[in-house]
């Protein structure tokens, strides 16, 4: 396969009318585990500061965690992905207008796998700081089966959500809208920004 190595950092398109989100009164803090949830209770998110004047759902918000719309819900699901869980979610927006069909993703599939002689970038305990490339290990993916290294986060900084390219394909096959996805080849910390 000549992509098994081809991954994307999955993040919001750079549109200020698409609301960050926020965790709202009384969610569940469920997406810094590191395993399923057993009889998750819905998540509850609210629009982040600042909120657009005119903000606009899309099929993708970011709280950091990743929040998604039906239609890339109707992507994933059926693909019973290794090490992720889609966790009902609900969003309330201005004047408490509320809007259902969205679900977090809880990526519990952790892989430590940047390769610091090939990378630019300063690697602390968990985190990357002046990221200018990156370049995963060959070695270490190999040794892992593709089917269980389709979205993981990255285990040197969890805050890295990453796709395999026949992920990234498949959602993108659905033209969603307020998603963006980065080689990971090609990441750097003013990504967020283009």
């Amino acid at each position: 396969m000549g992509n098994e190595f081809e991954y994307y950092r999955v993040h919001r398109k750079n549109d200020n009318t698409i609301p960050l989100l926020d965790s709202d009164e009384d969610c569940p803090i469920y997406l810094s585990q590191k395993e399923p949830i057993e009889n998750p209770k819905l998540m509850l998110f609210q629009f982040g500061d600042p909120v657009p004047k005119n903000p606009r759902m899309a099929d993708y918000h970011s709280s950091p965690h990743s929040v998604i719309s039906k239609k890339i819900y109707d992507v994933l699901s059926p693909l019973d992905i290794y090490g992720i869980q889609l966790l009902p979610a609900r969003i309330r927006g201005n004047d408490d207008e509320e809007f259902s069909n969205y679900w977090a993703i809880h990526i519990y599939n952790k892989i430590k796998c940047v390769d610091a002689a090939l990378s630019d970038c300063v690697i602390k305990t968990i985190r990357l700081f002046k990221v200018k490339k990156l370049v995963f290990d060959k070695q270490i993916l190999g040794s892992i089966p593709l089917n269980k290294r389709l979205i993981f986060r990255l285990g040197e900084d969890s805050s890295y959500q990453i796709f395999h390219k026949s992920i990234v394909d498949s959602i993108m096959s659905v033209n969603p809208e307020g998603i963006k996805f980065t080689n990971i080849e090609d990441w750097t910390d003013g990504s967020f920004f283009n």
